[in-house]
């Protein structure tokens, strides 16, 4: 099923009372915003020329900006050309722009009813609601409810949903929108951004080959302790070969105790906003805690992955590709002391042992499983072994 397009103008209130033509969107609206030049520039058109589709997916890896220009998009919606009104949606403070954060892991049947509700009513002040969700969030009866909606679209409210992959959205949901497709930035052009906000040329370009094309966990890498520690904790674990079970599970406690820090640093940051912060502040800074610390063990077995990929490619004779840039020479020695080893294996092994955590599996058991086949991987394909 296709989707149908806005009309190109629409009569509305101006100033003086009059009817007009809605105003030109304001230009520049994804000014800073890093690579997806052809995902800009669809969303720039559809602005130029009013043909705005009634439901948008914005889908791509974590912090490559989906979410980002879902805001600049939406406030340049219910904005209408004017600069007053958008910024006040680019700050959060217009009533036409909502964005649904997820209760806990999932979106809930009760808030798509709630943005149902308001998306059957008159906007408040132009002639557009917007509304963001995260679509991968929505549980199986929130992804019905609004398929309702989505198949038999009403009014001029717009839909923007946001997802790492059209995989996890209901194929139905995903026949009914527009699909807008964001790509990992480049490592280069994240490492001038870094430049630009005043880091050191080799700091910032390790920390872009770190994000691995998200410009938010670049920035994390380039300035935030907590997930440098983690990384460090990985590094260790990484490469025992000649420890014991004992040794792995100390090295595993010790990266989820790092990811524990990563969590609480950011409860404290959210808390510091508030000279005496009530009880919703604080049940708030714990699900930000916890889910920065969910976040962080996902980033341990990335890295973890991400080490073996470097030693993949220096023993494949492409050093110039490897991503933990500072540690090239430690990464050699590794490889120059395990001939022959099955690196790439070791890195599929983590990968497949990083699905355990969608279903909750205690991190700690998912590093000491994913720790000991590896080592065994390395060890067992290694002549020297």
């Amino acid at each position: 099923m296709g989707y149908p397009e806005r009309r190109k103008t629409r009569a509305t209130a101006s100033g003086n009372g009059a009817l007009g033509e809605r105003p030109a969107p304001v230009l520049g609206i994804f000014d800073g915003v890093l690579g997806n030049g052809t995902a800009l520039r669809v969303l720039e058109a559809a602005l130029r020329t009013g043909e705005v589709a009634h439901a948008y997916l914005f889908y791509g890896p974590e912090g490559v900006g989906k979410r980002t220009v879902a805001r600049r998009f939406g406030a340049a919606l219910v904005g209408e050309g004017d600069a007053g009104a958008e910024d006040r949606a680019r700050r959060g403070l217009h009533p036409d722009l909502s964005e649904i954060e997820p209760e806990g892991r999932f979106t809930t049947i009760g808030q798509v009813r709630e943005v149902l509700r308001l998306a059957a009513s008159r906007p408040f002040e132009g002639v557009r609601r917007a509304f963001i969700l995260r679509a991968d969030t929505l549980n199986v009866q929130a992804a019905n409810a609004l398929l309702k909606t989505l198949e038999e679209p009403r009014g001029e409210t717009v839909f923007l949903l946001v997802a790492r992959s059209r995989e996890g959205v209901l194929p139905t949901v995903v026949s009914r929108v527009r699909s807008v497709r964001f790509d990992p930035v480049p490592a280069e052009e994240v490492a001038r951004f870094l430049v630009e906000r005043g880091y050191g040329e080799d700091e910032a370009r390790l920390a872009g080959a770190l994000g691995r094309g998200s410009v938010g966990l670049a920035l994390r890498y380039a300035g935030e302790g907590e997930l440098k520690e983690l990384r460090e904790a990985v590094f260790e674990a990484g490469f025992l070969f000649a420890g014991s079970f004992e040794d792995r599970h100390r090295l595993a406690e010790g990266i989820v105790a790092r990811a524990e820090a990563v969590g609480a640093a950011h409860e404290g940051a959210y808390l510091a906003g508030f000279e005496e912060p009530d009880r919703r502040a604080r049940e708030a800074a714990k699900r930000l805690g916890r889910a920065a610390r969910d976040e962080a063990a996902a980033e341990a077995l990335e890295l973890l992955a991400l080490l073996y990929r470097d030693a993949a490619v220096v023993a494949a004779g492409a050093p110039e590709l490897v991503a933990n840039l500072d540690r090239a020479g430690e990464i050699r020695a590794r490889v120059g002391e395990q001939p022959g080893a099955d690196w790439a294996g070791a890195a599929r092994v983590v990968a497949h042992a990083r699905d355990g955590l969608a279903y909750n599996v205690a991190p700690e058991a998912i590093l000491e499983v994913a720790l000991s086949r590896t080592r065994r991987e390395i060890l067992w394909s290694s002549p020297v072994s």
